[in-house]
């Protein structure tokens, strides 16, 4: 099923992959399949990086007993309609390579395998929502994540689309795909004025 809409015409000749996948805010609780899991973190590792280091790491809750923990470093605002997804994830990116060398690109690094996840979910049917509303003190805290080692990126969510009437009115009305601003205005050729 297309999402597509006006103001998600392209202006150059892409696949429509790119304008199809958008952060849905409804989810089903229809559970995803390990195979499912599996495909999506396959892909993320699939991802390029900084002389193939690989500086991501994420750690994920579906149904099991750490679920509740994983929900609480959210902010509340995502709460209210992130809970619903079957799998809820927090993007890490390692800060040193295994040598104890700075890492020369792990944000940018770490956001190529977010976008190879969401990507593979897109072509899966599965819809995704990245979310930087967290509380990043929490994520270190509750996850068992070192911060010294790592540094947060952002918590996201992998379903199934639900009902869009599941959620409050405001976000029923947000509830579309966005457009996007003119290339022209993030891209320039040659030397920046």
């Amino acid at each position: 099923m297309s999402v597509v809409e006006n103001n998600r015409q392209p202006d150059a000749d892409i696949a429509p992959l790119f304008t199809e996948r958008w952060s849905t805010r409804a989810f089903s609780s229809e559970p995803l399949t390990d195979d499912e899991i599996s495909k999506l973190f396959e892909a993320a590792r699939w991802a390029p990086s900084n002389g193939n280091s690989q500086p991501w790491m994420v750690a994920y809750e579906t149904d099991g007993p750490d679920r509740e923990t994983f929900n609480s470093v959210m902010r509340l605002g995502n709460q209210k309609w992130a809970t619903a997804a079957p799998l809820l994830g927090y993007f890490f990116a390692k800060n040193n390579r295994p040598d104890g060398s700075p890492n020369g690109a792990p944000l940018f690094d770490t956001g190529s395998a977010w976008m190879s996840l969401a990507m593979e979910a897109a072509m899966m049917g599965l819809f995704t929502h990245a979310m930087g509303g967290i509380d990043k003190d929490a994520a270190y805290e509750r996850l068992g994540v070192s911060a010294d080692e790592y540094t947060v990126i952002c918590a996201f969510v992998v379903g199934h689309r639900g009902d869009v009437s599941a959620l409050d009115e405001e976000l029923q009305r947000r509830e579309v795909p966005n457009g996007r601003d003119p290339v022209s205005e993030h891209v320039t050729r040659g030397v920046v004025a």
